[in-house]
């Protein structure tokens, strides 16, 4: 047990390296690190559990037609809050120079902006969602305590996510956004562990990427 709760850790943190060296070293035309991303965050987890002979499906990724509404419902609701955190801080900060350096790092023009604003917000959020709730909590949570599966999926995903945006972030916005980040992974965490399935949080990550969309949109 111990073994393989080891070996999903690292498989995990590995995982996270490499990605993070593909956008901040290497950076390559978005639809290259689009692939390696699927590679990284989906193909090389089930291909680890399938060695460790670890559930990898079944309930999980069930979802159930009387499930759809409340989640597109919590969906809306998100996208809401994310909009209206924008509002009320746009004259705090200058979201038209962040979004400029933003796009500059991840190489993406107004041209090739819809396109990568779908991906962002329908098949990346699935790929992390894939890895940090369905790899790293539900199912490091069957082989540890849940209190060790929330402490290291969400300290995953924030540091993650950090250091993809660190180079682009002022030193007062980072610090915010880690911290938001760490807290909305165990928010993630708690709605999957109630759903038993990764729908919740793909559907929550899913809209406050749409919304996030909508603020580059304006901002492009």
């Amino acid at each position: 047990m111990n073994k393989k709760k080891y070996a999903l850790i690292a498989t995990v943190v590995f995982c996270c390296v490499i990605m993070a060296a593909v956008d901040i070293v290497i950076e390559p035309a978005y639809a290259v690190k689009s692939a390696l991303k699927a590679a990284v965050f989906l193909a090389m987890p089930l291909a680890v559990m399938r060695l460790l002979d670890i559930k990898v499906f079944g309930e999980s990724f069930k979802l159930r037609p009387k499930s759809l509404l409340k989640l597109l419902a919590l969906g809306a609701a998100i996208y809401f809050v994310v909009m209206s955190g924008y509002l009320l801080t746009k004259n705090l900060f200058d979201y038209s120079e962040l979004v400029a350096s933003l796009s500059k790092d991840q190489n993406v023009t107004a041209g090739s902006f819809i396109p990568v604003a779908l991906y962002i917000s329908l098949c990346n959020s699935f790929l992390e969602e894939f890895l940090f709730r369905q790899v790293a909590f539900l199912r490091l949570k069957e082989l540890s305590s849940p209190k060790t599966a929330y402490i290291f999926s969400s300290l995953m995903f924030a540091i993650y996510h950090v250091a993809m945006i660190g180079q682009s972030f002022p030193p007062l916005l980072l610090i915010a956004s880690l911290a938001g980040l760490g807290v909305g992974g165990l928010i993630f965490d708690w709605v999957d562990e109630k759903g038993g399935n990764i729908y919740g949080s793909w559907f929550i990550h899913s809209f406050a990427d749409f919304a996030l969309m909508t603020v580059w949109y304006l901002n492009i």
